[in-house]
C-alpha cells in the first residue's frame, strides 16, 4: 500500500438555497469544502506481500472510535475471531461532518465559518488517521493483514456500505458507540447495522463491573 493516503470525491448533498449574499457565500464555501475532503481515507498501514493476499479467504470488518466499548470489540475480535493466516482485517472509523455549533447558526446570515468548518474538519480528519494508525500498529504488531479507511458521515450509513463494498463476511461493532441521549435520538448503531448488513454482525457488549 502507498506510503500517501488515496482520496475520492465525496458524495455531498446540496443545501438549500438561501436568502442573503453572506449566507450563499457560507453555504458555498462548506459544499466546496465538502467536495475537497474525502468521503474516504485509505490509511497507509502494512504492506502485504502477494503470497500472504492470495491466502485471504475471509474479510472481517472492525468500526472503532474513540470508546472503550470499541477497544473492547477489538481486543476481543483478536482474541477469538481473527486468523492470522486466512484472514483480513478491516478497520474503519467514520468522523463526523462538521456543522455550525447551535448557538451561532442564528447569526450565521453574517458570519463567515468556513475557515472554523475547515480547522473542525482537519483536527477530525487527523484525529479519525491517527486512531487507525494506533489500530492497525497492533495487528501488525502481531502478523495480522489488515487495512485502514477513514470516512466521514452518518456513521450507520457509512458502515453498512462500507461492509457491502470490501463484500465482508463479517462485521465486529461495540455494542455502546453512542452516549445515551444520541443513542435513544438516533437509535443503536450496533442494532441499525445488525438488521441492514449483509453479513454476519458480531455486536461485543463489554463486561459491566
Amino acid at each position: 500500500m502507498s506510503s500517501e493516503v488515496s482520496t475520492q470525491t465525496a458524495n455531498t448533498t446540496s443545501d438549500p438555497a438561501t436568502e442573503t449574499t453572506q449566507k450563499e457565500s457560507n453555504s458555498s464555501a462548506l459544499k466546496r469544502h465538502d467536495t475537497e475532503i474525502a468521503a474516504h481515507d485509505h490509511i497507509p498501514t502494512s504492506d502485504q506481500n502477494a503470497q500472504s493476499q492470495s491466502q485471504i479467504t475471509r474479510v472481517i470488518v472492525i468500526a472503532i472510535d474513540h470508546s472503550s466499548h470499541s477497544q473492547y470489540a477489538f481486543d476481543w475480535a483478536v482474541k477469538n475471531l481473527l486468523r492470522k493466516e486466512t484472514d483480513l482485517a478491516v478497520l474503519i472509523n467514520v468522523r463526523p461532518i462538521p456543522s455550525i455549533p447551535g448557538p451561532y447558526a442564528i447569526g450565521a446570515t453574517y458570519m463567515d465559518f468556513g475557515e472554523v468548518i475547515a480547522s473542525v474538519e482537519e483536527q477530525h480528519r487527523a484525529s479519525s488517521h491517527q486512531l487507525l494508525q494506533d489500530y492497525a500498529l497492533k495487528l501488525k504488531e502481531q502478523n495480522f493483514a489488515c487495512k485502514a479507511i477513514a470516512m466521514r458521515g452518518d456513521a450507520r450509513d457509512e458502515i453498512v456500505r462500507k461492509v457491502g463494498e470490501v463484500n465482508a463476511d463479517a462485521l465486529v461493532i461495540g455494542s455502546r458507540g453512542l452516549g445515551a441521549l444520541k443513542r435513544t435520538i438516533l437509535g443503536s448503531v450496533s442494532d441499525y447495522c445488525s438488521h441492514v448488513c449483509h453479513c454476519t454482525v458480531i455486536i461485543v457488549k463489554e463486561n459491566d463491573k
